[in-house]
């Protein structure tokens, strides 16, 4: 009985085990790196990348990073898109408007999505070639996304919708409470906000 009772124990663990491994597995790759070359355009790799205002772009070889270097301006677009598929930026309005996004106009662009206000801004952005489209995503920077990507108070992700306007920017929180204590002493956080160390290249 007690062998029994040994072994139906080791199997739930063994269940347990595999179920835990599985979720891991399932984590992982969930979180799998996938980026765009901005001068190649070929998928990126961890590998290669240069820092600039504390935010990473990766490219697909050792060479791009030379090319990019020469003229950073002439791949802007491309590095925030790359930007937003790592999730180093976060989409916060409509690229157009600035208004609230509208889930169902949700686009896929490179290796992830953009939404907009309302079907004529969406229409706009799919009725654009694919240069034109960057250029209008990112032509106003601050109106359809932000460089900060983490709540300064919780230092977890933000929630584009919890916010308050600090010195002419937009401070984003994890939820409605933050605010507060930021409102209290701006000078504790402002040095972790990207928005106040740099401006759009």
């Amino acid at each position: 009985m007690k062998t029994r009772l040994l072994f139906a124990a080791l199997a739930v663990s063994m269940m347990v085990a595999v179920g835990a491994l599985t979720a891991a597995e399932k984590e992982s790759a969930e979180k799998e790196f996938k980026a765009t070359c901005p001068v190649a355009g070929k998928p990126a790799i961890e590998a290669s990348f240069v820092e600039e205002n504390g935010k990473k772009v990766y490219f697909c070889c050792k060479n791009c990073p030379k090319a990019y270097a020469k003229d950073p301006e002439k791949f802007a677009n491309k590095a925030y898109l790359q930007m937003l598929e790592t999730e180093q930026i976060v989409q916060v309005g409509c690229p157009v408007s600035g208004e609230p996004i509208d889930p169902e106009t949700m686009v896929e662009i490179g290796n992830t999505k953009v939404g907009f206000c309302c079907e004529k801004c969406q229409a706009k952005f799919n009725e654009a070639g694919d240069d034109d489209k960057l250029a209008l995503l990112f032509a106003d920077f601050e109106k359809g996304f932000t460089l900060q990507n983490m709540c300064p108070v919780s230092n977890k992700p933000i929630n584009p919708e919890a916010f308050v306007e600090h010195e002419g920017k937009k401070v984003y929180f994890c939820c409605e409470g933050c605010p507060k204590a930021f409102e209290a002493d701006p000078a504790k956080y402002t040095a972790k906000l990207p928005q106040f160390q740099t401006e759009k290249k």
